[in-house]
């Protein structure tokens, strides 16, 4: 699938849609999607504004929103925290309610107490790799190496999934999954895609939904999702992706997510009563 690009005509399009739907529920990657991709994990800051549109947004009737990350749901929180939002942390392991309460995916204490001898052989086969940073999620393990030579990064990648290999010999239901400059360590069942239709089937009212995301793990979302479902894909058009729209970069989802605040706004005072 060639997907549109979200601007002009397109995004007219896209918003009149929004604008009309009783029910909207709008589901944001954070890195690379609302903060640029940084360094490392720490140095990643939402573009200014940010917090102030979600809360906007979460704030409109009809509308819900939920951040679906691979960081953990008391990381992302240090930098966008919202009340009444769903987080979904780890790729779906965690979530956090509107209400602040906190659910674990099931079968997660198995892997749980095998990651930190995970942890441990990895850190002893990357010492003295400059560059690599093996970072505990208590739920998963990312190894980033964007700061990493090429020889490095490579003998970082070939290290994780040689030691995922040697675990998942032992029944250990762990999968590797590779994104912008990070391979990860993570139970299998994690998908971000799985987790978000769940949370469209316990919504009831059948919401549309609206995804946009930035990286490998996002496209679980884009190919479960429905075929109604506004699914956009932030880089650059060479990248092969299942969802239908395309933006830039964070600053264009901003833009993006501007517009769908002033269009539900918008939809509210136009409607009867309103």
């Amino acid at each position: 699938m060639t997907p549109r690009w979200l601007g002009d005509a397109v995004e007219a399009e896209v918003l009149q849609r929004i604008a009309a739907t009783p029910l909207l529920f709008c589901f944001l990657d954070f890195d690379g999607t609302l903060a640029p991709i940084a360094p490392t994990p720490d140095a990643a800051t939402p573009l200014p504004g940010t917090e102030e549109i979600l809360r906007r947004l979460a704030r409109s009737p009809g509308v819900d929103v939920a951040m679906v990350t691979g960081r953990t749901i008391a990381d992302v929180r240090t930098f966008l925290d919202v009340d009444g939002m769903y987080y979904v942390g780890i790729h779906g392991l965690e979530i956090r309610l509107p209400n602040g309460t906190t659910d674990l995916a099931e079968g997660v204490a198995v892997v749980r107490a095998t990651l930190p001898s995970i942890k441990q052989r990895l850190e002893q086969a990357l010492a003295g790799h400059s560059g690599v940073l093996v970072e505990d999620k208590r739920l998963a393990l990312a190894c980033h190496f964007r700061l990493a030579s090429r020889a490095d990064a490579a003998f970082a990648i070939e290290t994780v999934e040689a030691v995922a290999r040697s675990y998942q010999r032992r029944g250990v239901q762990i999968a590797v999954t590779h994104g912008h400059e990070v391979v990860e360590i993570r139970p299998a069942y994690a998908n971000k895609g799985k987790t978000v239709c769940r949370l469209l089937a316990a919504h009831g009212g059948s919401p549309l939904a609206v995804y946009i995301g930035d990286d490998q793990t996002d496209e679980d979302a884009f190919g479960l999702l429905a075929a109604a479902a506004i699914t956009v894909r932030v880089g650059p058009p060479s990248v092969r992706t299942a969802a239908r729209y395309r933006l830039d970069a964070p600053s264009d989802v901003q833009r993006f997510l501007r517009a769908v605040v002033a269009c539900r706004a918008g939809a509210i005072a136009s409607s009867p009563g309103g």
